[in-house]
């Protein structure tokens, strides 16, 4: 009788089970009976392919006992099930019914991998021979991505489905676990109390734990995560295989998971961060800890994430802030009892450094990004976040690099000096705008404007109300330049002692401005101005040409104040107004642009009951005295 059985199984059984091998084929090497209903299997490969997936599982041997009493009831069941030896693959079909973005495949923390015992039931593939494939998703031996032809057209539709239903299986020596991208390679062992499968109406799994004794993730061929570590129990309930493809499975995954790792990219971490897209966390190699909770697909509060790391890179836009430090990730409580995650990148000593500049920008210790968001799902990124990024007081090493945020043909040039920063910038991804302030300070900075040398101390409090980011577009309103212990020279020595300014000071403030990266005229302010004197002008206008004594007289005025405007672009400094007042008789107008290292304006001062314009083009000037009002309000707008 055994005797006829184990030949049944061994000849006949393999025929009737693969009728349909495009959708699923399961093969073994041998398997017998000795004691009635108990089971031995070796080499158990079980191919399987539905219209949304496709997936492969190996185990090397295998025992079971069957209930033959369930068959009555289209159930195969099956219990003390024992496995040595496994490895599972999958993939999702490129033709799959539900899009799926190429640019997002099923990324999961490895600390939810769902068993492979999970989805022995999953619909199945197809046997056709298997092309090279150009992404880091897994090779499944026999079938190709997409089928052709598919299985689907091959068959006609299913009708009553059989139930698989397994009980206390435990599975020793899983080596591998390749889901999309993700591939686990290891040591690992999996038991579970309960099983159960309807194809393509149900999945569920009860008391399921994956134990890793030693690991390490893969994303294609780079390391994640090595020397993997730790415990995962996995609940799966109310999984319609069909109507929940992909990574929507984990929208019915309830888990545990206490795992310790060396990771050696956090960069997993950007796509929960996809709907920042100026934002992104690369890097970062040390150790890692998870505890994390969650039910039904969404981490639960007291869920929690840390490393410690170094070479952490942190990008806003076309900046990088690159250094050691730490991050975390955690769920709590909102004030309204709601959940909410948390995900904080706290770097100890960082650089902050501009796409294309090798020498960094800014210096410092305690650099922050942090985000929140009410989202708490695994299997989607979160939808609205807020970003906050605070730059702690930290050094200027060398001014000079700010060069590159300067016109490039007006002729002005930073030299050298140092400084301080600090500030934060908030943004929203529901808006992507961005709200801010920063603070700088430089001491004893040079600059060189045509044969000019400017000494002095700056502080600038810029505000952003409003900071577009993807179109680019920053109202720096409110914004506010302080200049202290100026001193102006001539380096040629020609005008030296006549036009020089020693201790200047200037207050500038912008009422409303707006910068615009990457446009012809990048900067567009009104200014309210107060100045100690007006020397400088003296300086500026007397380099190519000296100015009679008594316009320099009518120009040295003390305590002046007044509005401008201000239009800067990359050739081009444009003043298409300005006008500083003194005392009760004093009055300054001018009109300016330089382009091309020249000046070309008009300029009108009156003093008490004299008056005087200037008629500034390119190198030279030419002073009208009489009729001077006259003449000014008759030039036309510098444009």
């Amino acid at each position: 009788m055994l005797f006829g059985v184990n030949m049944f199984i061994n000849l006949g059984l393999p025929m009737v089970l693969n009728l349909q091998p495009e959708q699923v084929r399961i093969t073994y090497e041998v398997a017998w009976m000795i004691v009635p209903f108990d089971v031995e299997v070796r080499q158990l490969r079980i191919r399987s392919q539905s219209p949304n997936d496709q997936l492969i599982i190996e185990v090397d041997r295998a025992s079971a006992t069957l209930d033959l009493t369930a068959l009555v009831d289209r159930t195969f069941s099956a219990h003390t099930i024992e496995a040595h030896g496994a490895s599972f693959r999958y993939r999702i079909r490129e033709d799959a019914p539900v899009v799926v973005d190429p640019a997002a495949p099923i990324v999961v923390p490895p600390v939810v991998l769902p068993p492979p015992i999970a989805v022995v039931a999953l619909p199945a593939p197809v046997a056709v021979p298997e092309p090279e494939l150009p992404s880091r998703t897994p090779p499944i031996e026999g079938l190709q991505n997409p089928p052709v032809p598919r299985p689907e057209d091959i068959y006609p539709p299913p009708g009553d489905f059989w139930t698989v239903v397994l009980a206390n299986v435990t599975v020793e020596g899983i080596r591998e676990i390749w889901m999309e991208d993700y591939h686990f390679v290891g040591d690992a062992r999996i038991t579970t109390g309960e099983f159960r499968l309807q194809p393509t109406l149900f999945v569920s799994t009860k008391d399921t734990v994956l134990e890793i004794r030693d690991g390490q993730i893969l994303t294609g061929e780079d390391p994640l995560l090595l020397g993997l570590r730790g415990k995962v129990t996995v609940g799966l309930d109310g999984l319609r295989p069909k109507e929940h493809p992909g990574r929507t499975v984990f929208g019915f995954l309830s888990a545990h998971a206490t795992l310790d790792a060396n990771v050696k990219n956090l960069g997993f971490l950007d796509y929960y961060l996809r709907k920042a897209p100026w934002l992104g966390i690369h890097g970062g190699a040390g150790a890692i800890h998870v505890d994390l909770s969650m039910e039904n697909g969404a981490f639960q509060v007291g869920s929690l994430l840390t490393a410690g790391v170094d070479d952490i890179a942190a990008r806003f836009l076309s900046y990088s802030v690159v250094g050691d430090g730490g991050v975390r990730f955690e769920v709590t409580t909102q004030a309204d009892g709601a959940p909410e995650s948390r995900l904080a990148v706290a770097f100890d000593d960082f650089a902050i450094t501009r796409d294309g500049d090798a020498t960094p920008h800014v210096e410092g210790k305690g650099f922050l990004v942090s985000a929140r968001t009410d989202d708490v799902a695994l299997d989607a990124p979160f939808t609205a976040l807020d970003v906050v990024l605070e730059i702690p007081r930290s050094d200027v090493r060398d001014v000079g690099v700010f060069n590159a945020y300067l016109p490039r043909d007006i002729g002005l040039s930073l030299l050298g000096g140092t400084g301080s920063v600090h500030g934060r910038l908030e943004v929203s991804t529901v808006d992507n705008i961005g709200r801010g302030e920063l603070f700088l300070a430089g001491k004893r900075l040079s600059a060189r404007l045509d044969d000019l040398t400017i000494i002095g101390d700056l502080a600038l409090h810029a505000v952003v109300p409003e900071g577009r980011l993807e179109e680019g577009h920053y109202d720096i309103s409110g914004s506010r330049l302080e200049l202290r212990n100026v001193s102006v020279s001539d380096r040629t020595g020609r005008r030296s002692g006549k036009d020089d300014s020693n201790g200047w000071w200037a207050t500038i403030a912008l009422p409303r401005g707006y910068a615009a990266n990457g446009a012809a005229v990048f900067l567009d302010a009104t200014l309210e101005v107060k100045l100690r004197d007006t020397v400088p002008f003296i300086t500026i206008f007397a380099q190519k040409q000296a100015v009679p004594g008594f316009v320099r007289g009518m120009l040295d005025i003390k305590n002046v104040s007044g509005e401008a405007r201000i239009r800067l672009g990359d050739t081009v400094l444009h003043l298409p107004t300005f006008e500083v007042r003194g005392g009760k008789n004093f009055l300054l107008s001018m009109q300016l642009r330089r382009k091309q290292l020249e000046y070309f304006g008009h300029l009108y001062v009156r003093f008490g009951v004299l008056s005087l314009g200037m008629e500034l083009i390119g190198k030279k000037s030419r002073v009208h005295v009489i009729g001077a009002r006259r003449w000014y309000e008759a030039q036309a707008d510098v444009e």
